[in-house]
């Protein structure tokens, strides 16, 4: 089975026992699991932003980048859209927080790329499986959370991973060290803002910064 059908199934799995589970879980336990997860996460974007080889253009990719997120209210826009669906279509049952919050965590860093690529180019699908565990586990604590709508990312995850595995043998320049590295340095600190968020400690519009990560593959194209 290619790694984006497995990860994809995972958080679908996942998801599912955190709700089952998740209803018999006193709300104080819920609270410390969803903590650790929050300062897990911190810790893994940290620890990736720290594999940025070129700091400078780390530092002013994510600045423009923001600067251009919030110029055209992507994360506002997109939660109208998603509202509107889920008020039109799913009866506004579902907190689209989840699935957002989801959809970063499981497709942002190197994991996702070079993970995806090697099971394209050489039916290695070590990497991606092992990611795929680790959003199993990552979409039972957030499904406890933020219930359903967590299973849903499991849709950008294919589509995501899908094209990076399917379209591997067009993207192999992502895989240059430098050019990870410098992915890493950008995804490690939206991953940072992910766990912040989680944990409470600052509300950071996180879809806002994905420019970031085409800027910094465009200065890896074009400059490095």
């Amino acid at each position: 089975m290619k790694g984006y059908l497995f990860n994809g199934l995972l958080v679908i799995a996942g998801s599912v026992l955190g709700l089952l589970v998740g209803r018999k879980i006193h709300d104080n336990v819920k609270d410390e699991v969803f903590n650790v997860l929050g300062m897990v996460t911190a810790f893994v974007g940290i620890k990736m932003s720290l594999n940025g080889s070129d700091i400078v253009p780390i530092v002013f990719t994510l600045v423009l980048g923001c600067f251009a997120g919030s110029a055209l209210r992507l994360e506002d826009r997109l939660h109208g859209q998603l509202n509107r669906l889920n008020e039109s279509y799913l009866s506004g049952k579902y907190d689209i927080e989840g699935f957002l919050t989801a959809s970063t965590l499981f497709c942002v860093g190197s994991m996702t790329i070079i993970g995806s690529l090697k099971d394209g180019l050489y039916n290695d699908g070590t990497l991606i499986k092992t990611k795929s565990v680790l959003d199993g586990f990552a979409s039972f604590v957030l499904a406890s959370r933020y219930g359903p709508s967590v299973a849903f990312s499991a849709i950008t995850v294919l589509v995501i991973q899908g094209a990076l595995t399917i379209f591997s043998g067009s993207l192999t320049f992502l895989a240059a060290p430098r050019m990870m590295n410098n992915i890493d340095g950008v995804g490690g600190i939206i991953i940072l803002a992910i766990g912040l968020n989680l944990l409470k400690l600052k509300t950071i519009k996180t879809i806002d910064m994905l420019p970031s990560i085409i800027l910094i593959m465009l200065y890896g194209i074009w400059v490095v």
